[in-house]
Formats: structure tokens, C-alpha cells, sequence
């Protein structure tokens, strides 16, 4: 058999399971999803759900870690030249992953998910580490790193779930001016 349709093949098998667990994401929590009823999604036997992956979990794994190893090479691949600050930049970028991919981080960053992605992502971005003051001791600062990743997903799933209305540069604004300046600095 030729490799090329080979590879295409399970190229495809993983395409279709990614979308059936993300379809399947938005009305169930992870714990609650069988191996059963993505393969009847994805339309495959159970077979060949085992021969990629051992579990949901392992599938929303692979997922979780093909997503964070893309932004993590888009970022290696940009050049920041922009002059706003360097957080502002990278934010900005990730936000604009996060639009091309909504339907994904709708499921990812939703409340049927692992929490550990949802961290994952911000400490990418490294927007909280940059907003920490060093005045603070560490229980302060952690308190403060909690307190910014919470209210960052919490602002992502809002924008998501209304469909991106505004665009990653406003959003991306937004946030780092929460972090920053707190809410008194909207007018």
C-alpha cells in the first residue's frame, strides 16, 4: 500500500475524532464522553479509535497538545516589530489562533474541558508573569497570577461564545488594560 494514502488515512481518522470530540465538548464534559459515541460521530469502528488513542483523555491530549505546540511555533516564526510592548504583541497573535479556531477554544476553554489548557495557554502568553509587581512576596503573587488567568479565560469564553465580535487587537487591549490599569481605568 502506498504511504502517501496511508498517512492520508489516518491523517483523516484524526481529523474526524478531533471534530467529534469537539462537537461532542460543547454538550458534555469530558468524563462523560465514551469512546463509543465519538466513534459513532466520527463514523469509524472502536478499532481503530484504539489504534491512535487509548481514551478521550488521550485524544484530548493529543488535541490539547497539537494546539499548543502550533502557537508555540507561530511564535517562534514571528518577528516583533510592533511598537507596543511585547506582551501586547504575543497576546495579539495567540488571540488571532484563538479567532481562526473559535469552534475548538469554544470546547477547549469551555467548562467540559480539563482545566490545565485553559493555564497552559495564558502562561504562553506570559501576560499575567508580566503584570506581577516584585513588591509583592510569592503568596501575593500567586494570588494575583490566579486571579488574572481566571478573569482572561473568563473574558475568552464571553467573546467566544458571542461569536468574536470584536477583533483580536480590541480584546487583546482590553485585557492587558484590566491586567494593568484594574476596571477603574475604562471610562
Amino acid at each position: 500500500m502506498d504511504v502517501t494514502k496511508r498517512d492520508r488515512r489516518v491523517q483523516y481518522t484524526i481529523m474526524v475524532l478531533k471534530d467529534a470530540l469537539v462537537e461532542s465538548m460543547k454538550t458534555e464534559h469530558i468524563s462523560k464522553i465514551s469512546v463509543k459515541s465519538l466513534c459513532a460521530i466520527a463514523d469509524i469502528n472502536r478499532s481503530t479509535f484504539y489504534a491512535h488513542f487509548t481514551d478521550q483523555y488521550a485524544l484530548l491530549h493529543f488535541i490539547e497538545q497539537e494546539v499548543l505546540d502550533n502557537i508555540r511555533h507561530s511564535l517562534e516564526a514571528q518577528s516583533f516589530h510592533d511598537k507596543r510592548p511585547i506582551s501586547f504583541q504575543v497576546l495579539h497573535h495567540i488571540l488571532d489562533y484563538v479567532h481562526d479556531n473559535a469552534e475548538l477554544f469554544k470546547a477547549l476553554l469551555s467548562d467540559n474541558c480539563d482545566l490545565r489548557i485553559q493555564r497552559e495557554i495564558m502562561n504562553l502568553s506570559q501576560v499575567i508573569s508580566f503584570q506581577l509587581n516584585e513588591k509583592y512576596d510569592e503568596r501575593v503573587q500567586e494570588y494575583l497570577s490566579v486571579y488574572g488567568t481566571i478573569g482572561c479565560i473568563a473574558l475568552l469564553q464571553k467573546w467566544l461564545q458571542d461569536g468574536t465580535p470584536e477583533p483580536t487587537e480590541q480584546i487583546a487591549d482590553y485585557i492587558l488594560q484590566m491586567l494593568y490599569s484594574g476596571m477603574s481605568s475604562f471610562e
